[in-house]
């Protein structure tokens, strides 16, 4: 009797757990239209994206939430432009005490993340949830603590409407063509003069 009570516990935890589908973040709203953050924006900063051409992005403000020192917003550039695609923000708290402190809150909110994706050495770590609702929209959530000097340090989280951004790249792909695969290609070794790839 305990066993099935367990299991019945267990289930409802889950159940309550996959309805959690998260949405907004420091008063952003992912797939609301970017006007909606035009106040958190600095609008001088708006630029294509150009390694994700079916994206635009601006800056957010300097400590435009109390916690947050800087961030970015991506929207589509493509079938539903203006529609906010994915949040980026740096905490103004660096340390690794904090970022443990909030990956305790993320546990509990949204449960034990989905996938793991710093380094072995943990110079950089990194956790990642998925959530699907029930209308397809897919959303992806990922929380960094990071001390490679050469890329960013700090902690800091990044939330994604995964199927719009894919929905936006497919928009892109269908306009402008599949990329010529020989541009994607590395150069050929006996192409290339390694004595202008060597420092010297």
């Amino acid at each position: 009797m305990k066993y099935c009570m367990l299991l019945l516990w267990l289930f409802m935890a889950s159940s309550v757990q996959a309805q959690v589908v998260p949405t907004s973040l420091a008063g952003i709203v992912l797939g609301a239209d970017i006007s909606t953050a035009h106040q958190f924006c600095n609008m001088d900063t708006e630029i294509p994206l150009a390694q994700e051409r079916h994206l635009r992005e601006m800056n957010l403000l300097p400590q435009f939430v109390p916690g947050i020192k800087s961030g970015a917003v991506a929207y589509a550039n493509c079938s539903q432009i203006g529609r906010i695609v994915r949040i980026k923000l740096k905490f103004d708290n660096d340390s690794r005490s904090f970022f443990d402190e909030l990956l305790q809150h993320y546990k509990k909110r949204f449960g034990p993340p989905l996938e793991w994706r710093g380094d072995p050495f943990q110079t950089v770590m990194s956790w990642k949830w998925s959530f699907d609702d029930k209308k397809g929209q897919r959303v992806n959530l990922e929380l960094t603590h990071s001390k490679d000097e050469d890329y960013k340090t700090g902690n800091f989280v990044k939330m994604t409407l995964r199927s719009l951004w894919e929905e936006e790249a497919a928009c892109l792909e269908k306009k402008l063509g599949p990329t010529d695969p020989d541009k994607a290609r590395p150069t050929a070794p006996d192409k290339l003069d390694f004595m202008l790839l060597i420092p010297r």
